[in-house]
């Protein structure tokens, strides 16, 4: 059984590159809601399940709360959201440099709060949003571990999901990640197959850009995305 773990950043009719537009956005869940498929979380995820689809966005943009969860909520589905605990109620400052940076405003405490009480979920995107695959044990140790912390503290419960910044994973950051968190997704393409692919390196499929109905087909019912799947490209 193949799950389409669709990835969002941003939802925001500004000019960055990590934003896709409200209409679109709404686009995509229409398509979703039309082919009859059920939104879950990591957690749930059953091979006796069938037309699931998980919804992340990575780095907790502030956006999501204002833009995307009432579209969410407007079609009954449910989303994770992966939050850089040290950045909270701040800005995306890892993107400054890039091509077409826009400063975007990111989620605050509250605003994690409000998403939990809507029934989505938080995972961790780290303490700083550090390249993991560049840090000693130690500091990737870190990472984990506050970032794991500090979310809990403010949700109210526990965090059992992460993202790997940049989709970036070694085998260091691998067994570390093991002892935190029961899942883990990257950025290597294809739909996420419980019966082969591991849980601590789940694919996803990027959704974050102007797609049409066709473009969608392909790449969440049809091996289009799955024939893209590098089994090396996490360095493991």
């Amino acid at each position: 059984m193949r799950i389409p773990v669709l990835l969002y950043h941003s939802i925001s009719n500004d000019d960055s590159n990590v934003s896709l537009s409200i209409n679109q956005f709404e686009k995509h869940m229409i398509y979703l809601q039309k082919k009859n498929f059920k939104t879950i979380n990591f957690d749930d995820v059953s091979k006796k399940k069938e037309k699931s689809v998980i919804i992340t966005f990575d780095d907790s943009y502030k956006d999501l709360i204002i833009n995307a969860l009432p579209i969410l909520k407007k079609y009954n589905f449910i989303a994770t959201c992966f939050a850089v605990s040290d950045f909270l109620g701040r800005d995306n400052l890892w993107d400054m440099g890039k091509n077409n940076y826009v400063k975007k405003e990111l989620m605050s405490k509250n605003d994690l709060r409000e998403w939990i009480l809507n029934d989505m979920t938080v995972g961790s995107h780290t303490h700083n949003h550090h390249d993991l695959t560049a840090l000693k044990k130690e500091e990737v140790i870190n990472q984990l571990d506050k970032s794991k912390k500090i979310l809990e503290n403010i949700i109210g419960s526990e965090v059992t999901n992460f993202s790997y910044p940049y989709g970036k994973v070694n085998n260091l950051v691998y067994d570390i990640t093991k002892k935190f968190f029961n899942k883990a997704t990257t950025t290597n393409r294809g739909r996420f197959d419980i019966n082969s692919h591991d849980s601590l390196l789940i694919p996803r499929i990027d959704m974050g850009k102007k797609l049409s109905i066709f473009k969608i087909f392909l790449k969440l019912q049809t091996h289009y995305e799955d024939l893209k799947f590098k089994k090396n490209e996490l360095y493991l």
